[in-house]
């Protein structure tokens, strides 16, 4: 294999998110093919293990290590004798301690568990563990091999760490956490940092996943190679800004009819603020022209927002039909309401033009009580709207996020996007998880102005999948800038700023 092959792949699994089984099933495949053995494959991940507790207190502090049955728990027994040896003082901790271990040779696990032993160490009972005595733990109880809550003493032993607010360095995936859909099963261990194996899962991106996870570290084990050959991974993680060279520079003639003409089209009586702030995400992302459609009431109050933008009032669904075919985007839902007028509004667009459609917020609301189905729909719900439109409840979208995104798209068509913490795109392109963005992003009106970042950058002549995964991304970073400033209070227009550096290539930083 040549160098750039290798490079590649290695490229290739550092965005690539699978399934648990997918991992468990192919990484001693993986390894074979590397030349290494299982036990060298244990050893290799306890020493990664290793590597980031070192960056995380010095020699001589005290650790507490917990360890399961499994090979997890052996990764502990390893990671337990490195820090050891280095001067640590390490206190392990396991659900059977001073079990009779009767076939070391033939499983890994023990054989770890042995060393340890051999080194002098010993295991104590979960319910002996203190916090008062450490600065660090380490969760090696159960990686990828959850599938139920815990109970008992483990329960017990959860909220105990997750009280202690000591730095937590979790073994491949944090103890209670759904490694394939990011959902809690009951008490989970909420990390600092996470080292994980082989290849990234993609519960640890999306749902509960990056709260709990902490900061992520992929440990390949050096098989990148063997394992992204075999695996096919149907998402990706997008947490790279390469989206520029989409637009480019724009050519030295280039005129305002040349960047698309964007209508949005909501701000019912008493809403003008989410159009206004749709409008001028549009405008920011370079958008040639942007007319907004909206309430006569509300139409004073955005033209004065925005000198800009043409902005219509419009009392009679039927006024829309110009402005449908001048513009060549439409944005809608924005402040749209369910009133008589919204539906009146909603059901003009949906008849009367074929133009590209980004629908959020009340778009979404007034389609869940009249479903319909076209390759020109992006869709952009939070996890309720997202509800209203499946006809299932919150709760049901959040116990499996990827699956509700992919099945968003497979009634509704075109493209979708699943807000909140590891957002979401099912497109055409392919599935992917957004692996930025900030709390700073929970306030009202984040949504309003992605949803005109998108409408902006389709008028760009972007391709919808494109359009929307540029946007997704982009607005994730601006929250992160902004969150420089205070997480708290942090608004929708403070995101215009920024957007407009990333869409021309600028750092914000």
């Amino acid at each position: 294999m040549s160098e750039s092959t290798e490079e590649s792949n290695k490229k290739s699994l550092s965005q690539s998110l699978y399934r648990a089984e997918q991992v468990r099933s192919g990484e001693q495949q993986a390894a074979e093919k590397s030349g290494l053995s299982m036990r060298a494959l244990m050893a290799a991940a306890g020493r990664a293990v290793f590597e980031q507790l070192q960056q995380m207190v010095p020699s001589g502090a005290s650790v507490a290590v917990f360890c399961g049955e499994g090979n997890n728990g052996g990764d502990g027994y390893v990671i337990a004798r490195l820090a050891s040896q280095q001067g640590y003082r390490v206190t392990v901790y396991a659900l059977n301690p001073g079990k009779s271990l009767q076939h070391s040779d033939d499983n890994d696990a023990e054989h770890a568990r042995q060393a340890w032993r051999e080194l002098g160490g010993t295991e104590q009972e979960f319910d002996d563990f203190t916090a008062d005595r450490f600065d660090l733990i380490v969760d090696a109880v159960f990686g990828i091999g959850l599938n139920r809550p815990l109970e008992g003493k483990l329960e017990r032993w959860v909220q105990c760490v997750n009280q202690s607010q000591l730095p937590v360095l979790a073994v491949d995936v944090p103890s209670g956490l759904d490694a394939d859909t990011g959902k809690q099963l009951g008490a989970t261990i909420m990390a600092t940092n996470t080292v994980t194996m082989v290849a990234r899962k993609r519960g640890l991106y999306s749902a509960k996943g990056p709260a709990l996870c902490g900061d992520i570290i992929l440990a390949d084990l050096g098989v990148a190679d063997a394992f992204s050959q075999a695996n096919a991974s149907s998402w990706q993680l997008l947490d790279k800004d390469v989206y520029y060279p989409w637009l480019g520079a724009r050519r030295r003639d280039a005129h305002k009819g040349d960047f698309g003409h964007v209508l949005v089209i909501g701000g019912n009586a008493g809403m003008s603020g989410a159009a206004t702030l749709a409008m001028q995400a549009a405008l920011r992302s370079g958008a040639g022209k942007v007319s907004v459609a909206c309430h006569p009431q509300s139409a004073p109050i955005i033209a004065v927002a925005q000198p800009e933008a043409m902005v219509h009032g419009i009392q009679h669904a039927e006024e829309l039909e110009p402005l449908l075919e001048q513009a060549s985007i439409i944005v809608l839902g924005p402040g749209l309401g369910q009133t008589d007028w919204s539906l009146q509004l909603f059901n003009q667009v949906m008849k009367k033009t074929a133009r590209i459609t980004v629908i959020d917020a009340d778009g979404l609301n007034l389609m869940a009580k009249q479903p319909d189905k076209s390759d020109r729909f992006i869709i952009t719900p939070h996890p309720g709207e997202a509800a209203r439109l499946l006809q299932c409840s919150g709760n049901e979208v959040e116990q499996d996020r990827f699956a509700a995104v992919k099945l968003l798209r497979q009634r509704f068509g075109g493209q979708a996007l699943l807000k909140g913490a590891g957002s979401l795109i099912a497109s055409d392109r392919g599935n992917f998880v957004i692996g930025r963005g900030s709390p700073a992003l929970a306030s009202g009106g984040m949504g309003d102005c992605l949803a005109g970042l998108i409408g902006g950058l389709l008028g760009q002549q972007l391709a919808p999948a494109q359009a929307l995964i540029a946007a997704s991304f982009w607005h994730a970073v601006a929250g992160e800038h902004c969150a420089k400033s205070g997480e708290r209070g942090t608004l929708a227009s403070d995101l215009l700023v920024p957007i407009r550096r990333l869409v021309n290539g600028l750092p914000i930083e």
